[in-house]
């Protein structure tokens, strides 16, 4: 599969330089990278959701080997 994508001049050459510092072999390395990048963007915005919901929006409760590491005495 082939996706393309319109960008600016400008916005392309932030690519190409963003590119070059991270000695990625061109734009479409960087654009995969970015993908990846947005992949695990949006995993952790699930899991996070996930622990939302299974908690109902509180916190998660401490274990009892956190809180007696943690105890505030």
């Amino acid at each position: 599969m082939v996706v393309q994508a319109r960008i600016s001049e400008a916005e392309a050459a932030v690519v190409q330089a963003d590119a070059l510092q991270l000695g990625l072999e061109g734009t479409s390395e960087a654009v995969r990278e970015g993908l990846s990048l947005l992949h695990r963007r949006a995993q952790l915005s699930s899991l996070a959701q996930s622990y939302d919901d299974f908690y109902g929006g509180e916190p998660a409760p401490l274990s009892d080997v956190t809180a007696a590491l943690y105890s505030a005495d």
